[in-house]
């Protein structure tokens, strides 16, 4: 169907509605990529590495960094960071958050966080 230089090595694309949305291990950039096209709508450099996978939450992006916190981006063809929210500790983190209920969990090396509304 299409072909498209940006990617990513580790991490996978989360797809919301007509869109692949991803923070690439690679170049550290985010990427929103229209599914039918290959169109690339946005490609921002972040400064901070990802190997975990994006998850969707609602309308919401989250994306865990190895060392920078968790991103949160809105799920549209748009750059919006929402929020970059931080722990206080020297962990790294490279799972991919998982989502039960009203619950994120956050793996690192050392530590497993349960974040709640």
């Amino acid at each position: 169907m299409w072909e498209t230089q940006a990617g990513a090595n580790v991490c996978s694309p989360v797809i919301h509605g007509d869109h692949l949305y991803w923070l690439s291990d690679r170049n550290q950039a985010a990427y929103c990529i229209n599914r039918h096209t290959g169109e690339i709508e946005y490609s921002q450099r972040m400064s901070v590495e990802a190997y975990a996978s994006a998850v969707l939450v609602g309308d919401k992006l989250y994306i865990v960094t190895r060392n920078d916190g968790t991103l949160v981006l809105a799920a549209k063809p748009e750059f919006q960071l929402l929020a970059h929210n931080r722990f206080d500790d020297r962990s790294t983190f490279n799972g991919s958050p998982a989502v039960a209920g009203d619950s994120m969990l956050i793996r690192s090396d050392r530590f497993l966080y349960c974040i709640r509304q």
